[in-house]
């Protein structure tokens, strides 16, 4: 049996320990690499079966960081492992290419067990929004986020999408800045997203799969 490469990525000592030694118990002949950070968890993803990232990494700016890893390893299982609670974030990383999401408040075992998942060839996202079932996010729920959202508020989400600032949202739809402003932040607040990056992970989300209402 061919050895189970993995890349342990966290910046915190004691985390990144313990799961790097789960891995080693629950894997016979594990090769694990350590990262603390996402410049050094790039150099070391080459050749990872499966990585294991946390989204707190200092230099990784949350779902950027998973979005680089994926992108610099292609082939390899991408496992969050954070302890984010944010509603909806399993959703997002499922988007982003992520096999599978765990909480830190979980124990070791479930972690291991998301590990055989995704090298089986599944995904295991503990749930960590009260709508979510089988590990998944509730479309029926955000779809009803989204619904809350404005004409102009929906125009400027699909603005944020393409990468737009400020100023040329404000420019394309001849608004002023601190309108759009307003528009960005409501946008947020009403998808319950933490960034722009999120917001348009999660509409890009629901346009692949059909639910994004018009």
């Amino acid at each position: 049996m061919v050895a189970v490469r993995a890349l342990v990525a966290d910046d915190h000592p004691m985390c990144r320990h313990a799961e790097a030694s789960a891995m080693r118990a629950a894997f016979e002949g594990c090769l694990v690499d350590e990262a603390a950070t996402l410049a050094d968890a790039l150099d070391l993803a080459h050749g990872a079966d499966v990585i294991l990232l946390d989204l707190g990494l200092p230099d990784g700016h949350g779902m950027a960081g998973l979005l680089a890893i994926v992108a610099a390893a292609p082939r390899a299982h991408v496992i969050v492992v954070t302890g984010n609670e944010t509603p909806g974030l399993d959703a997002l990383v499922k988007a982003a290419g992520g096999k599978g999401l765990v909480l830190k408040s979980a124990p070791l075992t479930m972690l291991v067990g998301a590990v055989k998942a995704v090298l089986g060839g599944g995904c295991w996202f503990q749930a960590n929004d009260p709508a979510d079932h089988a590990g998944g996010m509730s479309l029926a729920g955000v779809s009803a986020r989204m619904a809350t959202l404005s004409v102009a508020e929906r125009r400027v989400l699909g603005a944020m999408c393409d990468g737009s600032l400020n100023k040329q949202i404000a420019f394309r739809f001849g608004l002023s800045e601190i309108t759009v402003k307003q528009h960005v932040k409501a946008v947020l607040r009403k998808l319950n997203v933490l960034n722009r990056t999120q917001a348009a992970m999660l509409m890009q989300f629901f346009d692949q799969s059909g639910q994004l209402p018009v």
